[in-house]
């Protein structure tokens, strides 16, 4: 059984196919026909509604897409609707502004941009916000009738009206906790037509899960897997959801390193990484939408060995290791013997990733990442590449240097890194370097690029690391 409380209301449920998405469930079993289904990719944010987590301080709501989140993983949630935003009569401070505002045209994409817009105007405690703020959370909302102005009158103008009536669904903020005895986590939590989903309530309980099911899916965020049942129509016999284990979502540090549970959403990462490594979380900026960063865990765009996921070269430069646990204890590997090929990872039979522990940088380190893309938002790279150099301000003392999309997986650039330990810390040397990526890769074409444009892009990402480095870091 899975139970979660769904505009004020607690639902239960058995029977669902496992495989439903959050959005399959609310147009076709209880007929909330506000989110709609534009993209199926989690793109165009017509499906955004609510989530929300009980905080000491109230209610902590985030936007996600509905298209490709499991049902499963709203197990103790508390989901709002555009349906469950008004009171009775008294529509919600964004609803009304957008009334005002003309936001709304042919009206398909305006619930998404509602449910966006209220989870920032809640977030922010009644205070004003910026146009930057309202950017970055319509940033997963497409309106296909381009009408952007009006929507961003609203924003800025829906903290004038009156707070929402405190009998509404959305501002209750003592939420019945939900009970984790009710699923003993070991036991199905749904079964439809041979097909089960599990949720386990500690990492105890996952281990024996994957002992005895070796060829479960695990779901993390589900940003790509979610992909799979939509576009793919693929339907998964075995589903594990991890949404529930505290232990992955924690975040510590230690002198020298900084240890990430795989369950971690890009999201929650932000403000540790902004911390420590800043050109890591403008990255961060860059991974999909605020809905996909609030699902999307830094854990899944590892497991999920894909040569163009976004934060493995970065980890790489950074000489990250990974720890993975089963029913037989722990092992920790280098981030480079985790992929062995095209989708293929160093996960044995039983294990799963369960932190990821990054070297803080030293004093004489410094961390250079850039992503090319057809879009600055929203896209998949063409190629990303990330770089650590160190030097003593004359001389290049150690380089590591990895891209994403140039090979089957992420990939070092050994002969280029090579090419600058030991020279003067000069433009020069850099662009002598550059030289050298032709030989590190060879990467295929594809609709995202030519195999030229790649190597010539990720030569000259080479000789602006060093344009960098030179301008910025050595002038402080």
């Amino acid at each position: 059984m899975i139970r979660f409380c769904l505009n004020g209301n607690w639902v239960e449920e058995t029977q669902i196919d496992p495989n439903w998405t959050v959005l399959r469930y609310l147009r076709t079993k209880t007929n909330q026909l506000a989110a709609k289904e534009g993209c199926a990719g989690g793109d165009c944010g017509a499906c955004s509604i609510l989530v929300g987590t009980p905080q000491p301080s109230g209610m902590q709501y985030m936007a996600i897409n509905a298209c490709i989140s499991l049902l499963g993983s709203l197990d103790g949630k508390y989901v709002i609707t555009v349906e469950g935003l008004k009171n009775q009569d008294q529509l919600h401070p964004v609803q009304q502004a957008m009334v005002d505002h003309h936001g709304s045209q042919c009206g398909f994409c305006t619930p998404g941009i509602v449910a966006s817009l209220a989870a920032l105007y809640h977030n922010q405690n009644g205070q004003a916000v910026s146009e930057h703020d309202i950017h970055v959370a319509l940033s997963g909302n497409l309106c296909r009738c381009t009408g952007y102005r009006p929507i961003i009158d609203a924003a800025k103008a829906m903290h004038n009206y009156p707070a929402p009536s405190l009998q509404a669904a959305v501002m209750k903020n003592a939420v019945q906790q939900f009970d984790p005895q009710h699923n003993s986590g070991a036991e199905p939590a749904l079964q439809n037509d041979g097909r089960t989903l599990y949720i386990p309530e500690n990492e105890v309980q996952l281990c024996q899960l994957l002992s005895q099911h070796n060829d479960a899916v695990l779901w993390a965020g589900g940003t790509d897997l979610g992909l799979e049942i939509t576009q793919q129509f693929k339907q998964f016999t075995t589903l594990i959801s991890l949404h529930k284990l505290a232990s992955l979502t924690e975040v510590s540090e230690t002198e020298n390193e900084i240890r990430v549970g795989a369950m971690v959403t890009y999201s929650n990462a932000l403000s540790i990484l902004s911390a420590h490594f800043p050109a890591f979380a403008q990255l961060l900026d860059r991974i999909g939408s605020r809905q996909i960063r609030n699902l999307g865990t830094i854990g899944g765009n590892v497991a999920n060995g894909s040569p163009i996921g976004d934060t493995p070269p970065v980890l790489f430069a950074l000489n990250t290791k990974l720890q993975l646990a089963s029913a037989g204890g722990v092992r920790v590997i280098g981030i480079e013997d985790f992929f062995k090929g095209y989708k293929h990872t160093d996960l044995q039979a039983g294990e799963y990733l369960q932190a990821i522990i990054i070297p803080k940088l030293s004093v004489s380190q410094s961390l250079h990442v850039f992503k090319v893309s057809k879009r600055k938002e929203d896209d998949i790279s063409a190629v990303l590449m990330a770089a650590v150099i160190e030097h003593d301000r004359q001389t290049i003392k150690d380089a590591r240097i990895a891209c994403g999309g140039m090979a089957a997986t992420p990939l070092r650039a050994l002969k280029t890194e090579h090419a600058l330990i030991g020279k003067p810390l000069t433009l020069h040397s850099f662009e002598q370097a550059a030289a050298q990526i032709s030989h590190d890769y060879s990467p295929i074409q594809d609709v995202r690029a030519s195999v030229a444009y790649r190597l010539n892009v990720a030569s000259n990402l080479v000789i602006k690391t060093g344009i960098e480095l030179i301008a910025g870091g050595l002038s402080s």
